[in-house]
């Protein structure tokens, strides 16, 4: 029991960091559209080539954890809010 509440608590921790540091980045980089940058929340990735994508940025922070796979996804994308997102998708 105490091995798998170590266990479990580690990749929590890691996937808390892998999230602060997309949070990070998005905040920095802001809507790529607009100029948007008041909360990560609302800033999503849009990959430019979808065909390259390997997964959603969202996905490697929950599943893979790490650093280095976010940073070549985050590579493939722009950054942009919801709503300039849904003019792209359109």
């Amino acid at each position: 029991m105490w091995l798998m509440k170590l266990i479990t608590n580690k990749w929590s921790r890691a996937r808390r960091r892998a999230r602060d540091y997309v949070d990070k980045i998005k905040l920095e980089r802001g809507c790529e559209m607009c100029g948007y940058n008041e909360k990560s929340s609302n800033l999503q990735w849009h990959h430019v080539i979808p065909e390259m994508k390997y997964k959603a940025v969202a996905e490697i922070v929950s599943e893979d954890r790490s650093i280095n796979l976010i940073d070549t996804e985050i590579d493939k994308c722009v950054c942009v809010c919801k709503a300039c997102h849904g003019r792209l998708e359109m």
